[in-house]
C-alpha cells in the first residue's frame, strides 16, 4: 500500500487557504475573480514544484500530468475544483484538487509507471458563480454559447469572466476531450453533511449524485377584502400554496426518504394586510438519486399539487425551470474504493450526493466514483466548515490506492 505525505497535503491546505481568506477564518475565491487568478498561479508553482507537467486548457481547466512511458495510452483523471462560494470553506474542492495532486506525486516519488497517464485536475468554477461546472461541462463537450444567457451571471458575467482569465469562446469549445482517450475520473470530498461523522465511518462511497427538478408552481383565487369576506367563502392562493408546502414535504419524508424538497422563493399577490391573495408563485425543487424515483416524486408530487388546488377552489400553472438527470457512479469504481478502504482499515458505507459536483459531469462519458471523508457538524459552504485531519489523510490514502489499483483495470 502507498501513502501519501500527510504533512506536505496538510501544510497545502493551510497555504491555499490565506489565498482569499476572509476575516471570519473563510475563503473566497469566486470563480475567474482576482483571488481565483491567485489560486491557480499558486497551483501552477506547486504542480512545477513537484516535477511534474502542467496543462492548462482553454476552458481554464489546469492540470498536473504524469506521463507514463507508453505515448497512446489513456489518461486517468482525478481532481476537483479550487473555486469557492462567497465567504466559503477551506475544504470544498480544494482537497479533491490537492489530494489528487499529492496522489500523483506520491505515485511518481515510488517509481511507479502506470499503464495510463495521470492527471490531477482543477476545474473552472464548480460552483457556479459565472456558469456552474463550467469546466467539466466544457471538458466533456456539453457546453455551448448558448447556455451562457442562463448563467447566474448572465452572458456578459460569463464573457468578461472568461477574458480575464484569457479565454476566449473558440478555446471553450476546444476544450473537449475525447471520450475514447480517458480511462475514468475520481474525486474526494468533504461530505457536505453529518451521515459519516454521525455514524463514526471513515468512508463515504458516493453511488448517485442526486437528480433535480424545478419548477415553478402558482396558485391562483380571488382577492377579496380580508375583512369583510366570510372565511368559508375565500379562494385563498396562500391557503392552498401553504397547504401544498406541508403536505409535499410530508409525502417525501414517507413516501421518498432519503430524497428531499425545497420551496426557497415565494410571492403573494396583490401583497397587502388587508386582501385575501390572489396569487402565489413558489420555486419547487426535488432530488432524488436514480431517474425512476425522480420521475415517480414528479408524478407524485405534481398530482398532489393539482389536488389541492382543487380542493381550494383554485387554478394551478406549473412550469417546469430545468434540473439535472441522477449521475449514477460506476459499480468498478466503487468496488476499488471499498477494496482500497478495506486494504487501509478503514470504514466505509454508500450514500448519495446531495449535492452537484465535477464527477456528475464525468460521468456523463467515463467510468467515475466519488468519495467522502466526514464533515464536522455537516456545516460545508461556510467559515465554520471544518474536517479533521486524520480523516482529510484517509481520504487522501483511499484515492491514491483507488488510482494505482483503477489504472490497471481501465486502461
Amino acid at each position: 500500500m502507498l501513502h501519501i505525505n500527510a504533512e506536505r497535503l496538510l501544510a497545502g491546505l493551510d497555504t491555499l487557504a490565506k489565498i482569499g481568506a476572509t476575516s471570519d477564518g473563510g475563503v473566497e475565491r469566486l470563480a475567474m475573480s482576482e483571488a481565483d487568478m491567485a489560486g491557480r498561479r499558486w497551483f501552477k508553482q506547486r504542480v512545477k514544484e513537484a516535477g511534474l507537467e502542467f496543462h492548462a486548457d482553454g476552458a481554464g481547466n489546469l492540470s498536473a500530468v504524469l506521463r507514463c512511458s507508453k505515448p497512446d495510452a489513456k489518461t486517468f483523471l482525478a481532481g476537483s475544483h479550487l473555486d469557492t462560494v462567497p465567504n466559503g470553506g477551506r475544504y470544498d474542492g480544494a482537497l479533491g484538487v490537492l489530494a489528487a495532486l499529492e496522489a500523483l506525486r506520491t505515485i511518481r516519488e515510488a517509481g511507479l509507471d502506470l499503464p495510463v497517464h495521470l492527471e490531477a485536475i482543477s476545474f473552472t468554477d464548480e460552483e457556479g458563480s459565472v456558469l456552474y461546472l463550467f469546466g467539466s461541462r466544457s471538458l466533456i463537450g456539453e457546453l455551448q454559447p448558448e447556455q451562457f444567457q442562463n448563467s447566474r451571471g448572465g452572458e456578459r458575467g460569463v464573457l468578461d469572466g472568461m477574458q480575464r482569465l484569457g479565454l476566449s469562446i473558440e478555446g471553450m469549445l476546444g476544450a473537449r476531450r475525447d471520450t475514447q482517450s480517458l480511462a475514468g475520473y475520481v474525486e474526494l470530498h468533504i461530505e457536505q453533511g453529518a451521515r459519516l461523522e454521525e455514524a463514526g465511518t471513515n468512508i463515504g462511497i458516493v453511488t448517485s449524485i442526486v437528480g433535480i427538478s424545478d419548477f415553478w408552481l402558482t396558485f391562483t383565487g380571488k382577492a377579496n377584502h380580508a375583512g369583510t369576506t366570510p372565511m368559508d367563502r375565500r379562494a385563498d392562493a396562500l391557503w392552498g400554496a401553504s397547504a401544498f408546502v406541508q403536505q409535499a414535504s410530508q409525502l417525501v419524508q414517507t413516501e421518498f426518504s432519503p430524497g428531499v424538497m425545497n420551496v426557497g422563493e415565494i410571492s403573494a399577490k396583490p401583497g397587502a394586510f388587508n386582501i385575501v391573495p390572489a396569487e402565489v408563485k413558489l420555486s419547487f425543487e426535488f432530488r432524488h438519486g436514480t431517474p425512476e424515483a425522480l420521475a415517480q416524486m414528479q408524478d407524485q408530487l405534481l398530482a398532489l399539487a393539482e389536488k389541492i388546488a382543487a380542493a381550494y377552489g383554485l387554478g394551478l400553472k406549473i412550469e417546469p425551470a430545468g434540473g439535472y438527470a441522477p449521475a449514477l457512479m460506476d459499480e468498478r469504481v466503487m468496488a476499488a474504493f471499498e477494496a482500497s478502504a478495506d486494504d487501509l482499515g478503514l470504514t466505509h458505507t454508500r450514500l448519495l450526493s446531495f449535492a452537484g459536483h465535477d464527477a456528475e459531469s464525468l460521468s456523463h462519458v467515463v467510468p467515475s466514483g466519488m468519495i467522502f471523508v466526514p464533515s464536522v457538524a455537516g456545516i460545508s459552504h461556510s467559515p465554520r466548515e471544518f474536517t479533521h485531519s486524520h480523516d482529510i489523510v484517509h481520504g487522501a490514502n483511499v484515492l491514491l490506492n483507488t488510482i494505482v489499483e483503477l489504472a490497471t483495470k481501465l486502461d
